[in-house]
């Protein structure tokens, strides 16, 4: 890409009751090196309560808009529809964006004419201190590149794409509350768009720290994953829906990871079956016909 020409870019944010979370996301776009001139920041506040009050000033066009239907994609499509700019940049309100992150995401991307969507790295931060489900995470990692090499999807915690190739996709899938990157990114590919993985497209983020949030994440990817199944969306073959690892690769591939006491193995391998087990229990709930929860 021409830098000179400096692309204008929207960056989206959904937030759900997360203050703290989006003010250190909005510093990270602060220090970015891309001209300010050339970005607009939209902050789409998902019912949050109390609502979402930002009164900082910052040195780029910042917009926030409310939506009021559960479910961050439908956020991210009321941003994606009210974006003014070239390129949409998708992260998510938990995130710190490096300060080429912009830079190195609208270079990837190409020209205007390319058919390309880009994924950048998700890197997680090493919390203090570093608790056992802190450390279950840091192993096995946002695994992006992985799901962009491999699975076809980037997650929106860091997704580029052009405003008019967004338009010719369609919006996300709304009736998802987790999965609906995967689903998106799918929908993409049917359309002719190539993924890229853009490694030096950097935002960071934390890990989860406690047991039961961790539990709450995975119930998330599980019901995503189950949705994307029962209803046939986009994917190509069963193993695009499929976790990384089955339960005995994974329990093998912890016992093998470097850098781990016998202590840290044993609590890593008792929370991956914790995780294991809540999974499965969430799966019989739903089938059973409960509703996903949304956090």
């Amino acid at each position: 890409m021409d830098e000179a020409a400096n692309p204008t870019i929207s960056v989206i944010i959904p937030v759900f009751n997360d203050p703290e979370g989006i003010k250190a996301c909005l510093d990270g776009l602060k220090n970015q090196t891309w001209p300010m001139q050339n970005l607009e920041v939209i902050v789409v506040d998902n019912d949050s309560r109390p609502a979402l009050n930002l009164y900082q000033e910052y040195p780029f066009n910042l917009r926030v808009l409310t939506c009021p239907t559960p479910g961050s994609y439908a956020a991210r499509n009321k941003g994606a529809q009210n974006a003014r700019c070239d390129i949409l940049a998708f992260t998510d309100a938990d995130c710190i964006p490096a300060p080429k992150w912009l830079q190195k995401g609208a270079r990837a991307l190409g020209s205007d004419s390319a058919n390309s969507l880009v994924g950048g790295e998700v890197n997680l931060l090493t919390p203090e201190p570093v608790t056992a489900t802190a450390r279950y995470q840091l192993l096995t990692g946002f695994q992006q590149a992985e799901n962009i090499l491999n699975k076809g999807f980037s997650a929106t915690a860091n997704l580029f794409c052009f405003r008019d190739h967004y338009s010719t996709v369609g919006p996300f899938e709304e009736k998802l509350l987790s999965g609906g990157d995967r689903e998106w990114c799918w929908r993409a590919n049917q359309c002719g768009y190539e993924l890229k993985y853009a490694g030096d497209a950097i935002v960071h983020t934390a890990p989860r720290t406690t047991l039961s949030s961790a539990i709450r994440q995975a119930r998330r990817v599980a019901a995503g994953r189950l949705h994307l199944k029962n209803n046939k969306l986009s994917f190509s073959n069963e193993s695009q829906v499929e976790p990384h690892r089955n339960a005995m690769e994974s329990v093998l591939w912890i016992l093998r990871s470097s850098g781990l006491s016998i202590k840290q193995r044993i609590q890593i391998l008792s929370i991956a079956s914790i995780i294991k087990l809540a999974t499965l229990i969430e799966l019989v709930k739903l089938r059973l016909g409960s509703n996903p929860e949304r956090r």
